[in-house]
C-alpha cells in the first residue's frame, strides 16, 4: 500500500502528540499516582487507572488549553514526516479537541519549519464529526489511535490506520502502525507537489 500525500490525514493525541505519556507524569508528579502509560489499556482511561476524576479533569484541561507551553513532545519522527508531506500536499490534522488554535500554536514550537499556509487544524469536539470532515477534503486514510472511530471511518468507506497504543492492542481488524518510520513507509513520496490554487485554497 502507497499513500498519497493529498489523501491522507492524522489524529493528535495519541498519533502526534505524546500525550498520554505526559498525563501519567503529571498525574505523578502533582497528585503522586503510581500507574505506568502500560496501564491504560482502555480508551475510555478513567476504566483501567484507579484515579480521582477531578485529577484526572485537571490535568485535561491543561493539556487542552496549554499544550503549547508545556513538555507535551510530538512522537519520535513526527516532525520530520509531517514537515515532509506539507511539502508535497496541504496537511490536515482532525482532532476531536474542542478548540483547534492551542494545536496551532503548539505546532508553531515544534515544527516552526511548517508552512502554516499549507497547514490545517480540524477541531470536532466529538470524535463522530471527524467523518464529515475527512470527506469534505476528500482523504481517503485517516491514522488514529480510537477503534470505534476506525470502526465509523471504515463502515463509511475511508481507510483507517490505527497507531498502536496500549488502548488499542486488543485485535482487530485494521492496519496499525508502531511508528512514524512505519507511516512514512506508506506515503507516495514520488509524487510532486501540484500546480495550481495555494495550500490556503485547498484547505478551504
Amino acid at each position: 500500500m502507497t499513500i498519497s500525500p493529498s489523501s491522507i490525514a492524522f489524529d493528535f493525541d495519541g498519533v502526534i502528540a505524546d500525550t498520554f505519556r505526559l498525563f501519567v507524569r503529571m498525574a505523578r508528579e502533582n497528585y503522586n499516582y503510581d500507574f505506568d502509560y502500560d496501564d491504560i489499556t482502555e480508551y475510555e482511561f478513567l476504566k483501567s487507572i484507579d484515579m480521582d476524576r477531578q485529577h484526572a479533569r485537571e490535568i485535561i484541561e491543561i493539556l487542552t488549553h496549554d499544550p503549547h507551553e508545556i513538555d507535551l513532545f510530538p512522537f519520535y519522527g513526527a516532525d520530520d514526516v509531517l514537515l515532509r508531506i506539507s511539502t508535497l500536499s496541504p496537511l490536515l490534522v482532525v482532532t476531536a479537541r474542542p478548540l483547534a488554535e492551542p494545536i496551532e500554536l503548539w505546532f508553531r514550537r515544534h515544527i516552526p519549519q511548517l508552512d502554516h499556509a499549507c497547514f490545517r487544524v480540524e477541531a470536532t469536539s466529538v470524535n463522530t464529526a471527524k467523518l464529515e470532515v475527512l470527506k469534505r477534503h476528500g482523504i481517503t486514510h485517516f491514522i488514529d489511535d480510537r477503534i470505534d472511530t476506525c470502526e465509523m471511518l471504515q463502515e463509511a468507506g475511508i481507510t483507517p490506520i490505527v497507531f498502536t497504543q496500549p488502548w488499542n492492542r486488543k485485535p482487530h481488524p485494521f492496519l496499525a502502525v508502531e511508528t512514524w518510520g512505519d507511516i512514512a513507509a506508506l506515503i507516495d513520496w514520488k509524487v510532486s507537489r501540484p500546480q495550481g490554487p495555494p495550500c490556503s485554497e485547498l484547505l478551504e
